[in-house]
C-alpha cells in the first residue's frame, strides 16, 4: 500500500472550505460596495439640494458626513472580513489536513449581532436626514 491508500480521502471536505471561503468574499465585497453606495449618499443629497435650491438641506454638512464616516466603517469592517476569512480557511484547511476540524460558531453569532446593530444605525441615520 502506498502512502496515498493510507490517506483519508478530504476532497469534498477542501472544496466545502474552499466554497465557505468564496461566500465570506462575496459578501465583503457586497458589504464594501454597500459602504461605498453610503460614503456617496451624502454627496448625493447635496448635489441634489443644489438643484433643487434647496438650501436648508445643502448647509446640512453633519449629513454628509455621517453618511461618509458609516459608508466607510462598512468599507473598513468588509476589510476586516476579508482578512477573517482568509485567516479561517487556512485555519480550517489546516485542521482538516490533521483530521480534527471543529467548527466555530462563535463569529456567526458575532457576525449577526454586529449586522442587527449596523441596521438600527442605519435606520436611526435614514430617520434623522428624512426629518
Amino acid at each position: 500500500m502506498s502512502t496515498e491508500d493510507k490517506k483519508p480521502d478530504r476532497v469534498t471536505e477542501y472544496l466545502a472550505n474552499e466554497r465557505t471561503f468564496l461566500a465570506w468574499l462575496r459578501t465583503c465585497i457586497a458589504l464594501m460596495g454597500l459602504g461605498f453606495v453610503i460614503a456617496r449618499f451624502g454627496l448625493f443629497l447635496k448635489e441634489f439640494s443644489i438643484i433643487t435650491k434647496n438650501q436648508t438641506m445643502s448647509s446640512n454638512l453633519p449629513t454628509q458626513s455621517s453618511s461618509t464616516l458609516l459608508g466607510m466603517s462598512m468599507i473598513g469592517l468588509g476589510i476586516l472580513l476579508i482578512i477573517y476569512a482568509l485567516v479561517n480557511y487556512l485555519k480550517a484547511q489546516k485542521s482538516i489536513e490533521a483530521g480534527v476540524y471543529v467548527p466555530r460558531h462563535s463569529i456567526m453569532y458575532l457576525a449577526s449581532v454586529g449586522l442587527v446593530v449596523f441596521a438600527v444605525i442605519v435606520l436611526a441615520y435614514l430617520i434623522l436626514i428624512s426629518t
